[in-house]
């Protein structure tokens, strides 16, 4: 999955100063860099499509660049009729090496799984956008070179009419070779905009064309024939726009603002619907959307300063474990209170209906409080020694992971599938070791790095043991060996592997349960081969 967030005509001004004499658009910009960072799934990049400043100042700059600076993924920007394009080059360029040194902004980004081409709409002295010969023959040639990669334009002022007059009058002028382009080029699959302020959809040349809202004003709908704009001071917003190979993009609103949190929805007794509230499938729903939150909240602690405490031998728990947790356990008891709890840090808790989840809320604790990303919150709920739905976050790479019994897993939205490497000096392996093996057990999991690193082309160390097993289980290693592994770690994991059609076993070759010790996953394609090398280590 890769996520787009668009910003859209920020409006900034000079420190102290209002837009319009009333709005603090400084102020929102800022509000709108929280929002982004504080999504559930952070975006694997940012566009803002316009209109950085209201009056392209040097010194609003300096404020766009010091905010887009908090953004810790890439950020790519166009200029929008408010802006100047010498001093947005002058201003931003030292940090985003992307922008063009002179002429026209623009250029292409191809190093994600969509391929991005940003568009300069500015006519400079205008409102209305133009797209003149020599931009027009740069589009060719950008699409072309492109080869059917799925792409998204973004392009400042909108092409197309919204029935709006107020806003059709100030839209793209020779929209009509834009549109000619679009339509040759069916892998075109968002045309994204801003310069109107408002949410706004539209069926464009054979694609979508998607208006953002402003991170400021908006300006008012107002439909009837001959009306003007006026601004309103409706809520101001963002999009985030997803894309999967299975789906192509689908684009969604976020408003910037506090509307409270997320609560369960409490389906009436007389609602039609055969299926309200029952089974697993819709558990797994209502306890992702737990996962979710605790996710964010280790998101949200990892660059604050952290308590730690030493346990179990050189382990460590620190304040993040002990904060995921307790939104974890509590969401959960509110789904199933009859279920028993074994969580990381807590411990167990009985139940009395077969039932438990087990939970760990920070699986990578030495990883996360070094800053690394390397770790997840993973949760599942057992009915008789078996996992029936299991649930892994690893917010900072992006990877969510779902198990339903009965139904498979998905990684990332795409079904389980585990790799085709058929030799261990093929094979990608994680192994492993923390800090709280004993001596002989450190020295157990070195003999066998050791000697899987004279076989297989590569050993990793990442120690977020559900992390790992879900990169088995999508295709990404080959295989995972843990010597010691704690239940809470991979309850979750395990069934995702065999549903993508791999192995889960002891040492001795027999399938795993939750509770055994040493797990060893792979493809199933290595496995023999793979047990018999740590038989021969050990």
């Amino acid at each position: 999955m890769f996520t787009i967030a668009q910003l859209s005509d920020l409006h900034v001004r000079p420190p102290g100063k209002l837009a319009y004499s009333d709005v603090d658009t400084n102020a929102m910009f800022q509000n709108a860099i929280d929002a982004v960072l504080s999504l559930d799934l952070r975006p694997d990049c940012v566009v803002v499509s316009g209109d950085l400043t209201d009056c392209g100042l040097e010194e609003e700059y300096e404020v766009v660049a010091a905010g887009l600076a908090r953004l810790p993924m890439p950020v790519f920007v166009i200029p929008g009729n408010h802006d100047r394009r010498e001093q947005l080059v002058s201003s931003l360029g030292p940090h985003h090496r992307y922008l063009p040194p002179d002429g026209f902004i623009n250029f292409v980004v191809d190093d994600f799984p969509l391929r991005l081409v940003f568009l300069d709409s500015l006519e400079t002295g205008s409102i209305h956008g133009t797209f003149c010969a020599a931009r027009q023959q740069w589009l060719r040639d950008a699409l072309a070179a492109g080869r059917g990669k799925p792409t998204v334009v973004v392009i400042h002022h909108p092409p197309f009419l919204v029935g709006a007059d107020g806003m059709d009058d100030l839209r793209l002028l020779g929209a009509d070779a834009l549109d000619a382009i679009i339509k040759d080029h069916p892998e075109i699959e968002r045309v994204l905009c801003g310069h109107y302020h408002r949410l706004i959809t539209a069926r464009y040349a054979g694609t979508v064309g998607y208006v953002a809202p402003s991170t400021a004003h908006q300006v008012a709908l107002d439909l009837r024939p001959g009306r003007g704009n006026r601004f309103i001071m409706e809520p101001p917003g963002l999009a985030l726009h997803v894309w999967r190979p299975d789906m192509g993009i689908s684009s969604h609103l976020v408003p910037v603002g506090d509307y409270g949190p997320p609560f369960e929805i409490a389906t009436d007794q007389d609602h039609p619907g055969k299926d309200r509230d029952n089974g697993l499938p819709t558990l797994l729903v209502r306890a992702g959307a737990v996962v979710n939150e605790a996710a964010a909240k280790l998101v949200a602690m990892q660059t604050t300063p952290l308590r730690t405490e030493r346990k179990d031998h050189l382990d460590i728990v620190t304040e993040a474990d002990l904060a995921s947790e307790a939104i974890v356990v509590a969401g959960l008891k509110a789904l199933t209170p009859g279920a028993g709890i074994l969580a990381e840090e807590s411990g167990a808790s009985p139940g009395d209906n077969g039932a438990r989840w087990i939970i760990d809320p920070l699986d990578g604790t030495i990883n996360y409080a070094r800053g690394l990303p390397w770790f997840s919150v993973t949760v599942a709920y057992e009915v008789g020694g078996e996992t029936r739905l299991g649930l892994i976050n690893a917010p900072k790479i992006g990877l969510t992971a779902r198990y339903l019994a009965g139904d498979g897993a998905t990684i990332d939205g795409v079904p389980a599938c585990v790799s085709t490497t058929r030799s261990l000096s093929d094979a990608v392996l994680s192994v492993i070791l923390t800090s709280h093996f004993s001596p002989e057990e450190v020295r157990r999991t070195t003999r066998v790095i050791e000697l899987l690193g004279r076989v297989v082309r590569g050993v990793r160390i990442v120690v977020s043991g559900a992390l790992e097993t879900a990169m088995v289980a999508s295709g990404r290693l080959d295989g995972f060996v843990s010597l010691k592994a704690d239940i809470v770690s991979h309850a979750a994991a395990m069934p995702m592997v065999w549903a993508g059609g791999g192995q889960v076993t002891t040492l001795t070759g027999r399938p795993c349960r939750n509770d055994d010790l040493d797990k060893i996953a792979s493809n199933g394609l290595i496995h023999e081969e793979l047990l018999a090398l740590l038989r021969q280590a050990l």
